[in-house]
């Protein structure tokens, strides 16, 4: 069975950092997914108990400019769904099927702001 492009039932706003407000670079449709895409890190802060951050994967459909840690302007924040006041900070990027008919773009997301309760 061949893979199959994600559906992509949002539309999120990219932004370019650092940090939230910055004005609104693009809008792409995507995919927040959690599932077998996730993976938790452990992070030590001085002095204190390493605590778990939680990346989300955002699927993008392929060449849509979102920028990561590694980018020469600095990482994206972006806000998934647009207009929801999640806001999550874009730290690796790749595509995924690269050359193939399923090609899209992923970046791991790390939460920056999020709105209680969450929508």
């Amino acid at each position: 069975m061949a893979f199959r492009l994600p559906t992509f039932n949002l539309t999120c706003g990219i932004h370019p950092g650092p940090g939230i407000g910055n004005p609104l670079r693009l809008t792409s449709l995507c995919n927040l997914a959690w599932g077998e895409r996730i993976n938790a890190v452990y992070v030590q802060t001085a002095g204190l108990p390493s605590q778990p951050i939680g990346y989300m994967c955002l699927l993008l459909p392929k060449l849509t400019d979102i920028r990561g840690l590694l980018s020469a302007g600095g990482q994206d924040y972006v806000e998934v769904p647009i207009g929801s006041g999640r806001w999550y900070a874009a730290q690796f990027v790749d595509d995924i099927g690269k050359g193939f008919a399923n090609e899209h773009r992923a970046a791991l997301l790390i939460q920056d702001v999020q709105p209680t309760p969450l929508p």
